[in-house]
């Protein structure tokens, strides 16, 4: 294996971890951001690992905290 792809596949484990953004990978691997990205997905990773249902929720949820807060800020 070639000293690049072992590079790669290190960086793509370190991004499946957590260890680093898809900004510091494609640093790492002195690529733009976009040919990280269209690397990540060549290999069945993504950028986010929420459901959209999951994503439907937060956003519920910050909603209605953001009503909260405003209430809140004009009892003041």
């Amino acid at each position: 294996m070639a000293e690049k792809q072992i590079t790669e596949v290190a960086v793509l484990a370190l991004f499946r971890e957590d260890k680093v953004t898809v900004s510091r990978g494609a640093q790492l691997l002195d690529i733009p951001i976009q040919n990280f990205m269209d690397l990540l997905n060549a290999n069945g990773l993504t950028l986010c690992d929420e459901t959209l249902e999951e994503m439907k929720q937060d956003r519920r949820d910050f909603h209605k905290l953001l009503k909260k807060y405003n209430k809140q800020a004009k009892a003041v």
